[in-house]
């Protein structure tokens, strides 16, 4: 045995040692290596996507700092489950230096970086210097890893972790190392946290375990437990309290497989290596002009992937020529001692040992693992018959990119071994090596420049309305407090909808002047002189602002991409009622200021030779509610039909209206937008629901937990003091604006 551990200690090689590391990263390579990887993934940073799934991680991780709540679940899945909380752990980091979410997406982008480096260092200790520049650097300027490493998600954090889970299966699987079980555990358990679908990598696992079982020890076991408990030790808690409900849903994803051939997947596969046939529909984008000059990669990187798998199986079927003897081949092979039993145990003898004979190869393993790597995600979801997104396929990245490095390497440096023309054909290698990089760093560039320009279509952004960047929120919002700070304004204004709503009630928590968010199906009337911000797309409250109130327009804010944010100085006392008939009604917390709902007309300015159409409601609040953490106060208005026999031909109509705060005396018009034209009732019984929304925030013994769930509370429906749930609104004539 000490023999044994003393051929294993002099078969290291040398820059293992630390001095080797730092010689390592001082190669001529991997400053420009790091200047490509840094310079795609932080240029422009402050135009990064900041829409509801970023401004909910970011929220919670910022509220688990400053109010001591221990995260159990990040963002809500498109399956309805919870995710793991491991991103908002991450997030946390940033979120205890700032409130700026800035940094949380320079953190995503500087570990996509590190990915970068721990490719090169993969394929450097595993198939050559060659290997490791030309993987790495088509890595580092491929055009949609790029983009998903410029903006927060949890999925866009998994990248170093698949390196380093390679990097402890190959440890194990090739270079035969004890040590290995426990990192791979716990690197899995983080890729799990990214992203429940990377549990698929558990194959890979299994495989090594199969590869090399000798260099397993009891205690890999335990530490790889341990390893376990502390990643998933808060999700646990969550399934406890939820009764494994998340589980469930997470499993259904074996619901949606089908006998049905899918081709999502492979079309996901190739647009992840060649996204240049896909143009935009706008003319003012650099990639349509410049999409010629790297349109070639279309047939390259497909052919030189398909080259690469046909590589690696060649290898697993011919193997490597310098195999190691392990202990297990030894015993494999004395197999024939044993078959003395009877013959049926022969070909099992024989079977295990060349088994025994095939995993002592290095190179053979390693082709399998990589095969596997890239190959049973894309089978398993050859069957997936429910929409099949691109962030699922993630964990197969960065390996396209890796196998056609190694490819290329073996094949120049086979050239170079060669004789006289075939030797001077490794030049033309190097050349193409060269011009895959050089295009794909155009590519890269070309899409960053154009997402920070502003050379898309916001709208385009499914299934949001529409996009939003960080930077372009931020000035909106410092654009309103300089006004209301310029103006000496005591109350600003600030319209929201479902693109804006989770950035907006965060970003205004820094804003110095008090805020009121509200849903841009309904309009207040501020009671005093006052800012209000509107949306980009919210043409009704611009109408009604105009129509019903004097409203200074001060400057349009613009956006990257489509409409600008609008801001208005809002003058008091100048508001004009939809009807100027009094009315009785009065219920709970709102007192209805006419008993009719108008019918308003009125051109829409998006779009050319169109009308849009509403049902105004006029009301006015009793009640105030001052700014709670988390919390909106809403009310559901619901109108249907008043007679039984326009019930039929008349569709009801329901608009909610929803605000971080409500304040006496505040007027509200609340608007039913027409669909069509569709016919109208003569009159409307009108039903109205109170109810707050907040976070479930559950309490565990001394824990205080933190979800992103939204839960109603107190809903409770509005009454008249004569005991009546429901009023009656007559419908007044058309007006126009």
């Amino acid at each position: 045995m000490l023999q044994q551990a003393q051929g294993r200690s002099k078969q290291r090689p040398p820059w293992r040692s630390w001095p080797s590391w730092l010689s390592w990263l001082l190669k001529p390579e991997i400053p420009g290596l790091l200047l490509l990887a840094s310079a795609l993934r932080l240029y422009g940073l402050n135009r990064t996507e900041f829409d509801d799934d970023q401004a909910t991680l970011f929220r919670m991780a910022y509220d688990a700092v400053h109010q001591g709540l221990l995260p159990v679940t990040s963002n809500t899945g498109s399956i309805g489950s919870q995710h793991p909380p491991g991103a908002v752990y991450l997030f946390m980091l940033p979120a205890a230096l700032s409130a700026n979410p800035l940094w949380a997406a320079v953190l995503i982008a500087l570990l996509n970086v590190l990915a970068v480096l721990l490719a090169y260092f993969f394929l450097y200790r595993y198939y050559g210097r060659l290997a490791a520049v030309i993987g790495s650097f088509l890595y580092a300027s491929a055009v949609l890893p790029v983009k998903y490493a410029r903006f927060i998600w949890q999925p866009n954090i998994a990248a170093p972790f698949i390196l380093l889970f390679l990097l402890a299966l190959f440890r194990g699987a090739v270079e035969r190392r004890q040590g290995w079980l426990a990192w791979a555990v716990l690197w899995l358990g983080l890729l799990y946290q990214a992203h429940e679908v990377n549990l698929l990598l558990a194959a890979l696992l299994l495989l090594c375990l199969l590869l090399a079982p000798e260099t397993l020890r009891w205690r890999d076991g335990l530490l790889a437990l341990l390893a376990l408990l502390a990643v998933f030790a808060p999700s646990l808690l969550w399934l406890l309290l939820s009764g494994l409900q998340d589980v469930r849903s997470t499993l259904s994803f074996s619901n949606h497989q089908t006998g049905v051939l899918s081709l999502q997947a492979l079309r996901i596969y190739r647009l992840f290596i060649i996204p240049y046939d896909q143009l935009p529909n706008r003319s003012d984008t650099l990639l349509v002009p410049l999409h010629r000059l790297f349109s070639w990669l279309k047939l390259a990187m497909p052919a030189l992937l398909l080259l690469a798998f046909l590589g690696l199986f060649f290898w697993l079927a011919r193997g490597g020529r310098r195999g190691r003897e392990q202990p297990g081949q030894e015993a494999a092979s004395g197999g024939e001692a044993v078959a003395k039993g009877g013959d049926r145990w022969r070909w099992g003898q024989r079977l295990c040992a060349g088994w025994g004979r095939w995993r002592a190869d290095g190179q053979r393993c390693g082709a399998l693992l990589l095969l596997v790597w890239q190959l049973f995600p894309l089978l398993v979801f050859l069957r997936y018959g429910g929409e099949l997104h691109t962030q699922y396929l993630l964990l197969l990245m960065p390996g396209p990119f890796l196998l056609i490095g190694i490819v290329l390497a073996r094949g120049l440096l086979w050239l170079r071994r060669q004789q006289a023309w075939l030797a001077r054909l490794s030049l033309a290698g190097y050349l193409l090596a060269g011009l895959l990089v050089a295009a794909q760093s155009l590519a890269a560039a070309v899409s960053v420049f154009d997402t920070v320009a502003g050379h898309f279509d916001d709208r385009s952004f499914q299934p949001y309305p529409y996009h939003n960047d960080l930077a372009s929120l931020q000035q909106a919002l410092a654009a309103t407090d300089q006004l209301a700070q310029r103006e000496r304004l005591s109350h600003v204004y600030i319209t929201v909808d479902d693109a804006t709503r989770t950035a907006l009630f965060f970003l205004s928590r820094q804003m110095r002047t008090p805020a009121t968010l509200f849903d841009a199906g309904c309009l207040i009337l501020p009671g005093e002189r006052a800012a209000m911000l509107v949306g980009p797309y919210d043409p009704w409250i611009t109408a009604l602002l105009e129509r019903f109130t004097q409203a200074t327009l001060v400057s349009r804010l613009p956006r990257p991409g489509g409409l600008p944010f609008s801001l208005y100085l809002v003058e008091p006392g100048m508001a004009r009622t939809p009807a100027a008939q009094a009315s009785p009604w009065k219920l709970g917390e709102l007192q209805a200021l006419s008993d009719q709902a108008q019918l308003l007309t009125l051109a829409d300015s998006h779009r050319t030779a169109t009308t849009a159409t509403w049902l105004v409601s006029s009301w006015q609040l009793t009640q105030s509610a001052m700014p709670v953490l988390n919390t909106s106060y809403a009310y559901r208005f619901v109108a249907s039909p008043a007679a039984s026999s326009e019930s039929s031909s008349s569709p009801g109509f329901q608009t909610t209206c929803s605000f971080n705060r409500l304040q006496a005396g505040e007027r509200l018009l609340v608007t039913f937008p027409l669909v069509d034209r569709q016919a109208l009732p003569s009159s409307l019984l009108l039903r109205i629901w109170s109810y707050r929304n907040v976070f479930y925030t559950p309490v565990y013994g001394p824990l205080h937990l933190e979800t992103a769930i939204s839960k109603e509370m107190d809903l409770h429906l509005l009454q008249t003091e004569a005991g009546l749930n429901q009023v009656r609104l007559s419908v007044s004539g058309d007006a126009r604006g």
